[in-house]
Parts: structure tokens; C-alpha cells; sequence
């Protein structure tokens, strides 16, 4: 049998020394209702590194290949299997961790998507537009409702201003830098202001009386407390990220004055799971009518992993390239 080369966490600890590349024999040829997938290629991301330091609600018995998204080109579907078909552009599923060069995934749970967009763009459809189409459809509201949303020049940021205008929704984005407020707005963001104590008054001043109802938060800590400020009486606040290190910690008195719900929102959530597809597909369609671009990241060959690693550490994210055979 032939040997592959992948990605395992050994142990939950230090990333650094948890972390090895490995060569472990091919997967079997696929059983009933499975597909074989070459992954082309898989992100290297901070929450890949939450999962190998053991504080990710994702626990795998190690060693275990991990890898929490990726995409990859089906190679061959066992019997049954009639809607995805070898040579297919396929998102990994939850559960299917990515970081070998082949994988075997239950076929009932792959997106194929439109090869006009790049394997690159494709391996990172899964989490953050995901999440942002998740967060979008969260609360039913009638088109022209305004949504409020910090870290909005994040992956999730910019995938929730391309989701709600797909939806005629209009978008609050708050942002860190100046220079991001044009860029934002060419994306199809309504309004994007400077993070300052008076946002609230400046949100007021562009839309009147409008009611906010929806409150996306991938900051935590103080940040939070902004948003609560535009939001209004009834509204929800999703609580997706904790970019700012600090923990989610309102006001309980603007809470209960404004009557705001507030949830700590996971993507993997059971009654959430069976929306994935739809929205990786989705995803897949804004990306290829250019109506959605991922920040792009560098690449790096999956046998170079510590260097990957060191270059995540330092800058942010990473591709992996699983394909030995790319020219």
C-alpha cells in the first residue's frame, strides 16, 4: 500500500511541538455512500491551533490528522453515490479533518462548487462565509433591516456584508483603521464607521430612527458595548468571536433597559449543521459572481509545516498545498 504524507497532532500542548508531519499509508478505496478526496488546499489558521492546545469544543482521540476546513478534487465515490462525481471541487465537511493529502468523507455531506473559483478561494469557504451566512439568516428580517457587525474587515466580516446585501439587508460595519472604510464600502457595506465612543450618535445621525435588530460581535471584551449602543429595544446579539483575548462581559443594566438577548453562537451547533451545505454552495456562487473575495493567503507546501507554522505565528493565516503532484 502506498504512503501519503499528513498532518497529525500528537498530543494537546504547544503547537509547536504537537504538531508533526507524518507518512501514513493511503486511505481504502471508498465504501458505500463515501467519497475519495486528494485535498488540494487546507487553512492554517488560530483556531486550528485552539483544537491542537485542547481548548476547541473539538476533542479527536490522538493522534489524529486535523485541519478544520479545506477543499479537494474527488478522485473516486464508492457505490451509490450519484451526486458528486471524480473530478468534482468538493468543501470538506465537519467532522472530515483535512490535513492529509487524501481523505475519505461521507458524500452526502460534500458541496461541490463552481470550478470557476480557485482551489484556494474554495478552501476557505467553510468556516468564516459560513458563519457569516449562519449569522445572517440568524433572525428573520424584513429587507432594508438594518445589521450591525465589529471586526467587519475580518473574513466573517466582509462574508456578512456580501450574505445580507444577497438578502437586501443593510449593513453598520465597525472598523479599527481609516483606510479600511473605502475598502468596505467598494465590498457593499451601507455604512462603515472609525471604532469611537460616539458610534452610536454617528449610526443615529446616518439612519434616523431605523431599529437595529441584530448585533454581530467577533471581539468580545469592550468592544461589545458599542454595539449594544446602536442596537435597539428587542434586539439580538450573536457573539461569535473573541478576537480582543477578553471575555464576553456587558452591561447587564443596558441589557435589560434595551431588552437585548444576547448568544454565544458556534457554527457547529446541531440545529446548525444541516444549513452548511447550502451556504457553502452559496458561498461558492458569491465568490465566483465577484461578489465576495477572501482575503487571500500565502502558500506554503504541507511538508514545509513549521515554517507554516512560524509564518501563522507571526501573520496570520496560511494555506497548506496537500497536492504533490501540482506543477
Amino acid at each position: 500500500m502506498s504512503s501519503m504524507l499528513a498532518i497529525h497532532l500528537t498530543q494537546f500542548g504547544e503547537p509547536e511541538q504537537s504538531l508533526k508531519v507524518v507518512d501514513v499509508p493511503e486511505p481504502p478505496a471508498p465504501a458505500a455512500g463515501q467519497a475519495l478526496i486528494q485535498v488540494e488546499y487546507a487553512p492554517l489558521d488560530h483556531h486550528d491551533l485552539l483544537l491542537a492546545r485542547g481548548v476547541y469544543p473539538v476533542r479527536p482521540e490522538l493522534p489524529s490528522v486535523i485541519g478544520n476546513e479545506g477543499a479537494g478534487t474527488v478522485l473516486a465515490v464508492g457505490p451509490g453515490v450519484t451526486r458528486i462525481r471524480p473530478g468534482d471541487t468538493v468543501l470538506l465537511p465537519f467532522g472530515t479533518f483535512a490535513w492529509s493529502e487524501q481523505v475519505l468523507a461521507e458524500a452526502a455531506k460534500l458541496t461541490a462548487v463552481d470550478r470557476a473559483i480557485s482551489l484556494e478561494q474554495a478552501a476557505m469557504l467553510t468556516i468564516n462565509p459560513t458563519t457569516a451566512g449562519l449569522l445572517v439568516e440568524s433572525r428573520d428580517l424584513p429587507a432594508g433591516s438594518w445589521v450591525v457587525q465589529n471586526a467587519a474587515n475580518s473574513g466573517v466580516g466582509r462574508s456578512v456584508i456580501a450574505f445580507a446585501k444577497e438578502r437586501g439587508l443593510r449593513t453598520i460595519n465597525i472598523v479599527r483603521r481609516e483606510e479600511l472604510v473605502t475598502e468596505l464600502e467598494a465590498l457593499g457595506a451601507d455604512i462603515v464607521l472609525i471604532d469611537s465612543p460616539d458610534v452610536a450618535v454617528r449610526v443615529r445621525a446616518a439612519i434616523g430612527d431605523d431599529p437595529v435588530l441584530l448585533g454581530l460581535d467577533g471581539v468580545s471584551g469592550k468592544a461589545t458595548s458599542l454595539l449594544l449602543d446602536v442596537l435597539t429595544d428587542g434586539a439580538l446579539l450573536l457573539i461569535y468571536g473573541y478576537m480582543s483575548g477578553e471575555p464576553f462581559t456587558p452591561d447587564r443594566n443596558v441589557l435589560r433597559a434595551k431588552n437585548i438577548t444576547t448568544t454565544k453562537f458556534w457554527m457547529y451547533q446541531d440545529e446548525y449543521l444541516p444549513r452548511h451545505p447550502d451556504i457553502g454552495a452559496e458561498s461558492a456562487r458569491l465568490v465566483a459572481a465577484g461578489k465576495l473575495t477572501l482575503p487571500s493567503a500565502p502558500v506554503h507546501q504541507a511538508k514545509d509545516f513549521a515554517e507554516a507554522l512560524a509564518y501563522l505565528q507571526k501573520n496570520g493565516k496560511v494555506l497548506l498545498d496537500f497536492n504533490p503532484h501540482r506543477e
